[in-house]
């Protein structure tokens, strides 16, 4: 397991080097409105490198259950974004069907990604009736997706937080079972992360919908599978994408813009703006690395109440009002 820590960086760094030959999957800031600063010529990797490491996990171990079906719609949404960082002209609206079909046949064809339970009545018994528990995981997977690519816009950012929830479960694991679970993902996203806030490597619209997608299968399956964690752990892990999603759409409706348009007014556009204090260093990673560890407490936290839902609600709406008056004081000034 441990060898993959030399192997993976090694693969990592000759797919980019091919990418960049290539001229394929490479990023070109000035056709990206949303993307801050970046260097050109930095490959948009993340998507093809988790694929492989899918695959090459897949081989040596079904640690993740992953089975051949769900391989075929991991490749189906990683040529999606693929086809969105090659294509700059590509229709938001279509990008959003096409993901909404994949997603709807991924989660009627795998049972098991359906979401069973989420301990707030309404929506438990909502999802008693079959079409509407398809509905609402179909909703939440296309509304964590579509967060993580708002968030997609510094270095780290992205990756350190899908690293961190790896963790946390891993360790939530460790506590119910005595087992460290999804360590070989977790080497996959560390190597990545490092690569990334480096500069050397980007998730892409390749890289966010595969390991959304990824992310999704991971805590739906273990949730349902482990009846003593509470639901609302994915609500606690996974509030940012979902209130930068929900946030961004509403503040583009109230002033009559179109949803789907990028800016550069989400949270971490408006912190690196505001980062005058550090000339020689990279603003770009350290705006990743300072949100990332604002979140720190949210995952401790998370780890210590995963089995009580009243604690992690709490928590969640604890850390959505720091992000609003976070969001309102940055604006202002």
């Amino acid at each position: 397991m441990y060898y993959n820590l030399i192997l993976l960086p090694i693969f990592l760094y000759l797919l980019n080097l091919f990418l960049v030959k290539l001229n394929f999957l490479v990023d070109d800031p000035s056709d990206s409105f949303h993307k801050i600063e970046k260097k050109k010529n930095i490959p948009l990797s993340g998507g093809i490198f988790i694929f492989f490491c899918i695959i090459l996990n897949k081989i040596v171990s079904d640690e993740y259950f992953i089975t051949p079906n769900l391989l075929i719609f991991f490749l189906l949404i990683l040529i999606l974004g693929i086809f969105s960082d090659i294509r700059k002209n590509f229709s938001p609206k279509l990008r959003i069907i096409y993901q909404l079909l994949i997603i709807i046949f991924l989660v009627t064809i795998n049972q098991e990604l359906l979401v069973d339970r989420t301990n707030i009545d309404f929506f438990d018994n909502l999802i008693q009736n079959k079409y509407a528990k398809i509905i609402f995981t179909v909703f939440c997977i296309i509304t964590l997706l579509n967060g993580f690519n708002f968030m997609d816009g510094v270095n780290g950012l992205v990756t350190g937080y899908k690293l961190s929830i790896l963790v946390v479960m891993s360790f939530i694991s460790h506590k119910l079972f005595g087992i460290f679970y999804l360590n070989e993902i977790i080497f996959v996203f560390l190597i990545f992360f490092l690569f990334n806030i480096f500069g050397k490597s980007f998730l892409g619209d390749n890289g966010v919908y595969l390991s959304s997608i990824l992310f999704s299968f991971i805590i739906i399956n273990f949730i349902n599978s482990n009846k003593i964690v509470s639901p609302i752990l994915a609500i606690s892990l996974f509030w940012y994408p979902a209130i930068e999603n929900l946030f961004t759409i509403l503040r583009r409706l109230s002033k009559k813009k179109m949803t789907y348009l990028p800016d550069k007014l989400h949270l971490h556009s408006l912190i690196y703006k505001k980062i005058n204090f550090t000339p020689n260093i990279n603003k770009n990673s350290l705006t990743g690395l300072i949100i990332n560890l604002a979140l720190i407490p949210n995952f401790v936290a998370s780890y210590f109440f995963f089995d009580n839902s009243f604690y992690l609600g709490i928590l969640v709406l604890i850390y959505i009002i720091i992000y609003i008056l976070s969001y309102k004081l940055l604006i202002k000034k």
